[in-house]
């Protein structure tokens, strides 16, 4: 019988599981965008930083494809503590970022779903307490968390996830985004 404490966790490793992975996939998707977004943090009306700003397409890849492993890693159950401590630093990072540019009102959108879906800093901000509040309930039960598959299978997933991520993005610089959610996608009337 599965108590209270164990359907909490589950629906919350669920529940950030997928957000990540969608999330990653929608910016992953269109990463030149969320560098767009990037180099806006970076530049100098938010936290004058420009010597990222050359970076931060580099950047964006390296934040969205580790949103979607993540995710998928801890669907899996794959290495718990690692992924819900880098979980929870990723989402303190974000909070931190999206209570800033709603405080200050310096970034408009947070680029949290891509073109995808806009949301404004308060809303991004809430968002992201949300999914704070989720993953320290990941943190506090740790131990509840257990792999899907053996250490094998899981390793074979993990790679499969990054290769497929490399892949995606590696098509996406070279191509448009597979599935285009900009404003001025091809077919759009801009009048």
């Amino acid at each position: 019988m599965m108590t209270l404490k164990n359907i909490l966790t589950q629906f919350s490793r669920i529940f950030v599981g997928i957000l990540f992975i969608i999330s990653g996939l929608i910016k992953l998707n269109d990463p030149v965008g969320f560098s767009y977004k990037l180099a806006e943090y970076f530049g100098e009306p938010v936290f004058n930083m420009p010597y990222f700003v050359p970076y931060s397409l580099a950047i964006a890849l390296f934040i969205v494809i580790l949103e979607v492993v993540l995710g998928i890693m801890l669907l899996l159950g794959y290495q718990s503590k690692l992924t819900v401590w880098l979980l929870l630093l990723l989402i303190v990072k974000f909070t931190f970022l999206t209570f800033y540019s709603a405080y200050f009102n310096v970034v408009k959108d947070c680029g949290c779903f891509g073109d995808a879906l806009h949301l404004t800093p308060w809303e991004s901000f809430t968002k992201d307490l949300v999914l704070l509040f989720f993953i320290l309930i990941l943190f506090v039960n740790i131990k509840l968390i257990k792999p899907l598959f053996s250490d094998k299978i899981q390793n074979l997933l993990v790679v499969i996830s990054l290769f497929l991520c490399g892949i995606m993005a590696f098509w996406v610089l070279n191509h448009l985004p597979i599935i285009d959610f900009r404003p001025f996608k091809v077919g759009t009337n801009i009048q």
